[in-house]
């Protein structure tokens, strides 16, 4: 199979910024560099901010987007904070570009648990909390969809570099019924913080030649304890701290990611999508584990 990706299955590009209340700082007049001609965008307008979103999280044309993802799950309780546990994976983006501004995506995660700084899969591990052997469930999340519409999004900035980043709150009704999974189960609401940042480059967003621009990702996300960490509903969270980035070509990804991931779902990141049917991590651990009493 070619290493390097299909410019169709994923287009390549980068950048993300802070507002816009200074429009000459986001405006500068056109340059030619490297025989390239430079557009500005003017952040303050709701189109071009919503297309620098676009083109930085994913891409303005029709087509797939992936990131490569890494990062440690941390245990955070009144008395202490340890690492639990890595994780890591594939992130596969399905963007279409809607017209008028607007762009319409469909996620796909799909990855495993590790320890902390590795990208092996791991089958079991020792609960630093409780002393206990967990079996981690892989991760598998999706298709979830967003639509982006002209609006203004906070960006920072500083010389060529910007960054974006957006909290989300979710808050719905726990899959896991804690009279039936009392371990596995923190309650019967889920209420949870998504704070994922994307980082690039001013002069790749304003490339008329680059409509998917490189980016970073960052990833923070508070969740109560996850369902095979077994810790019910003892006092504390989970806090996700990892990295990644927008894949060019297949080098971007971990031989062991890559092979897991095309294992799953052959050739993962040319495929179409992956899978139909919704489901998340708390759906899965509902279909394949049983509850734990004690």
């Amino acid at each position: 199979m070619d290493k390097k990706l299909d410019r169709r299955s994923l287009l390549i590009g980068a950048g993300a910024a802070t507002v816009a209340t200074a429009a000459a700082a986001f405006n500068p007049e056109p340059v030619l560099a490297a025989g390239k001609r430079r557009v500005p965008l003017d952040f303050s307008d709701d189109k071009d901010n919503v297309r620098a979103y676009a083109k930085l999280v994913g891409t303005v044309e029709d087509g797939q987007v992936h990131y490569w993802y890494r990062g440690t799950i941390f245990g955070v309780t009144p008395d202490a904070t340890m690492a639990m546990i890595g994780f890591t994976g594939l992130l596969k983006m399905i963007w279409k570009n809607l017209g008028n501004g607007s762009f319409h995506y469909r996620n796909y995660d799909l990855g495993y648990f590790t320890e902390p700084n590795s990208d092996v899969r791991i089958e079991e591990f020792t609960n630093p909390f409780t002393g206990k052997v967990n079996r981690p469930i892989d991760i598998k999340g999706g298709p979830f969809d967003v639509v982006i519409a002209p609006r203004q999004y906070e960006w920072t900035r500083s010389g060529d570099d910007i960054w974006f980043a957006e909290a989300k709150h979710f808050r719905f009704q726990n899959k896991l019924a804690p009279e039936d999974w009392p371990l596995a189960s923190t309650g019967e609401t889920l209420n949870m913080l998504y704070l994922d940042g994307f980082h690039g480059k001013v002069s790749d967003l304003e490339d008329p030649d680059i409509v998917s621009a490189p980016a970073d990702l960052g990833i923070h996300h508070v969740n109560p304890w996850y369902p095979f960490f077994l810790m019910g509903q003892q006092p504390g969270v989970n806090y996700w701290h990892g990295r990644g980035k927008k894949i060019v070509d297949e080098s971007d990804v971990s031989p062991e990611v890559l092979a897991y991931a095309n294992e799953k779902i052959p050739d993962f990141i040319n495929s179409g999508p992956p899978w139909v049917s919704r489901t998340d991590s708390y759906l899965d651990y509902k279909t394949h584990r049983k509850p734990v009493l004690d």
